[in-house]
């Protein structure tokens, strides 16, 4: 995701918010026996740093070998209905027109749990959609969205961090079931 526009910053602000123990487990095996080894890549996007998502993800999975990978990202939705509800896979870009190479286990070569939350509508998709309930698929209207246009919630910035804090909890629980919280919320201080 593009931690620059803020429908897009579902994958960065939650990776911000998951507890990197890979080092510690590594340095510390006796003090952090009961931690799972993480760690957390925000890898931006192709137009930011001119390298795909899965390259970069696989460049470090052949690094540090993990046993999975969890993809967190924003996803345009097919309906206005569906904005900030969950859904499964992943293929970066794929919402906007600009699929990318897509992130599960056939491309990665480890188990993928993906965790997409559609944060925008296309304005075509959605104009279609209300012109056809009403009876008028031909709508002069629709003409004016030959380029895309991206439909959000007004409080967006606040819907993100609420979701983004909210997934990044639940991964740190699954991975570390002794954490509460408060463990949690201290930990990420």
């Amino acid at each position: 995701g593009n931690r620059m526009i803020t429908p897009d910053a579902i994958g960065p602000q939650t990776a911000d918010h998951v507890i990197a123990t890979r080092h510690l487990v590594a340095q510390s095996p006796a003090i952090f026996a009961d931690w799972r080894p993480v760690s957390a890549l925000a890898p931006g996007v192709l137009g930011q740093t001119g390298v795909e998502t899965g390259e970069v993800i696989c460049g470090v999975l052949d690094r540090v070998r993990p046993a999975a990978v969890i993809a967190v990202d924003a996803l345009a939705a097919g309906r206005l209905s569906r904005l900030l509800r969950t859904d499964t896979g992943i293929t970066p870009g794929a919402g906007v027109g600009n699929a990318r190479a897509a992130l599960n286990e056939e491309t990665l070569g480890v188990p993928v749990i993906a965790i997409g939350v559609p944060t925008v509508v296309d304005g075509a998709t959605l104009a279609h959609e209300i012109s056809s309930q009403l009876g008028q698929p031909d709508c002069e209207a629709l003409d004016d969205l030959s380029q895309p246009v991206m439909i959000t919630t007004r409080d967006i910035d606040r819907e993100v961090a609420d979701i983004s804090r909210m997934i990044g909890y639940a991964v740190n629980m699954a991975l570390h079931p002794h954490l509460s919280v408060a463990d949690i919320d201290l930990y990420l201080s």
